[in-house]
Parts: C-alpha cells; sequence; structure tokens
C-alpha cells in the first residue's frame, strides 16, 4: 500500500475466500478475524467502519474484492479509493497476462476425406465469333451498261468507200427523191473530191508577172 497508517489488507474472491494477504504472520491473523467479523454484517459493494481505535474498509469490483485495516489517522475515503485502485490495476494486468498466453488460433483439419462431386462443373460458353460482313458484288447487266453512241465523222476526212457509190452514179440518172422525213444528210465534200489544180502552170503564170522589163530596170538605174 502507498499509504501510511495500512496495518493489513486482504484479497478475496466473489463468495468471501481469500486469495491473498499482506503482511504476513501475525497480522495476518490479525485482519482474518477483522474479516470474519465484517463479513457478518452484510455484502455491501463499497463500505467502512470506524472504530475508537482502527478503521475498516471494504471495495468489490468484478469478481474479485478487497478489505483493509488501518490506523485512525487514515481517512476512510481515501482507504477507500485506494482499494478501489489496487482492484483496476489487477484487472488491468490479468488482461494483459491472457492476451500474452493465448494460443494463436490454428485452422481446423478436414473431418474426412474430401468427397467426389458427381455432377460435372458448369463451363462457360466460348465465345461466339462476330460474323464479318461481306459486301455483295453488284452485277452488272447488259440492260444497265451505257448505250454505245455513234462517233461524228471528222470534217474535212473522206470515206472512199461513200466516194465510189457517188462516182458510179454520176452517170446514171438521178434517183428518185426520197420522203423529206427519211433524207439523210449531206456530207461536206471532202478535199479529194475537188479538181486537181496544176502547180506549174500557176508558177509561171506569176514568174511572168513578177518579171520587170530591162528598159524599166536601165531607166531606173
Amino acid at each position: 500500500m502507498s499509504i501510511d497508517g495500512v496495518r493489513g489488507c486482504l484479497l478475496l474472491s466473489r463468495d468471501g475466500m481469500i486469495l491473498g494477504a499482506h503482511p504476513e504472520g501475525d497480522a495476518e491473523s490479525h485482519v482474518r478475524f477483522a474479516w470474519v467479523r465484517f463479513a457478518a454484517v452484510g455484502d455491501p459493494e463499497r463500505s467502512y467502519i470506524e472504530f475508537p481505535d482502527q478503521i475498516w474498509a471494504f471495495v468489490r469490483r468484478g469478481g474479485y474484492s478487497a478489505f483493509a485495516v488501518a490506523d485512525t489517522g487514515v481517512r476512510p475515503g481515501v482507504l477507500v479509493d485506494l482499494l478501489e485502485q489496487a482492484l483496476m490495476m489487477g484487472e488491468q494486468g490479468r488482461a494483459d497476462d491472457r492476451e500474452t498466453m493465448r494460443l494463436p488460433e490454428m485452422p481446423s483439419a478436414p473431418s474426412g476425406k474430401p468427397r467426389t462431386s458427381f455432377h460435372k462443373q458448369e463451363r462457360a460458353p466460348a465465345p461466339v465469333p462476330a460474323p464479318v460482313h461481306v459486301p455483295t458484288p453488284v452485277e452488272v447487266t447488259a440492260s444497265q451498261e451505257p448505250e454505245a453512241r455513234p462517233t461524228p465523222p471528222a470534217e474535212g476526212v473522206s470515206d472512199p468507200t461513200m466516194s465510189e457509190p457517188a462516182n458510179a452514179s454520176a452517170g446514171t440518172e438521178p434517183a428518185p427523191r426520197a420522203d423529206p422525213g427519211m433524207e439523210t444528210p449531206k456530207r461536206p465534200v471532202s478535199r479529194e473530191d475537188e479538181p486537181e489544180v496544176d502547180r506549174i502552170l500557176l508558177a509561171k503564170e506569176f514568174a511572168g508577172l513578177l518579171q520587170v522589163p530591162r528598159e524599166d530596170d536601165e531607166a531606173s538605174r
């Protein structure tokens, strides 16, 4: 005890059994006698009794109790608080010891052999590949093909196949006039159909025109 004037104290269980005493010897027997007399009074939680020559104090906390005998110079309230603090420290120490001595929990072993499953596990269905979109080829029919347009004949180019019938029909009688609605357009006369010109004769004529008489030439000198 940390206070002067305390003659002795006892640590008791819930049912009043003495678990420990301080100090031991003749002082312990005197404190036990006082405890027996105090227990006959009743079963209090916190209490004290004052006598002319001594003070008895009692405190109960949880499953343990404390009883002390002190001199008259000690205040009863201080003695009761001192016993309660001692019980609180004892509870804290026991709690720490339990945590230290507690064994780690071991996983429980299997009770028997593993059972064989008669039902097959359902497997997830395989992913179905997405269909690939292939464009449909477009068939071009004869009706859809563009119509071939006739190419008009070039200007100034003669068609030998057309000139021969023209020459052949020159000596014959003119053909009857066709219907205006059915008449074909006249094609232009090509250069081959024009009469040929003698270039030599033309050159001589131009040369004669360009020649200057000698008399005029001498006069100019």
